[in-house]
């Protein structure tokens, strides 16, 4: 699982780590997020069609799974890929993909404050990457 070898078992650590001092505000990280894609890219708005604290509830859970399964990522991918699946049948365009992690490490780092450095940006940036080839697949060529 090539995809994954971007992540060095210091980048794991580093996103389990600062992932537990956010686990409990996550209704606080997600609504961080979509207030922040939906002010940078509000074409976003209308994918949407559940509440939004249902909404970021969901999405929280959602980077809680990744989060923990990123010692055993063959157990986690398939679901990975089958949102990439759903995302590209909404429509969801690469610059989309591109706000969406934007939007992640702004709300990371909001939550955090001063723990959000320099190696906790870099590690959920490989994340974000690697999460998002994986769900655009051969979409997008």
């Amino acid at each position: 699982m090539h995809e994954w070898d971007i992540l060095t078992p210091e980048d794991i650590k580093t996103i389990q780590d600062s992932y537990a001092k956010l686990a409990d505000r996550h209704q606080e990280t997600g609504d961080y997020l979509y207030k922040h894609l939906f002010d940078c890219c509000p074409d976003v708005v209308n994918i949407f069609k559940t509440d939004m604290k249902e909404q970021s509830r969901t999405l929280m859970k959602m980077v809680k799974t990744v989060v923990e399964g990123l010692n055993h990522t063959h157990i986690i991918m398939p679901a990975i890929q089958d949102l990439g699946h759903r995302h590209h049948e909404l429509g969801i365009t690469q610059e989309q993909y591109k706000y969406f992690k934007e939007s992640l490490l702004f709300a990371v780092e909001k939550v955090l404050g001063k723990d959000f450095n320099e190696n906790v940006k870099n590690s959920w940036t490989k994340l974000y990457d690697v999460l998002e080839n994986l769900m655009k697949g051969n979409r997008y060529n």
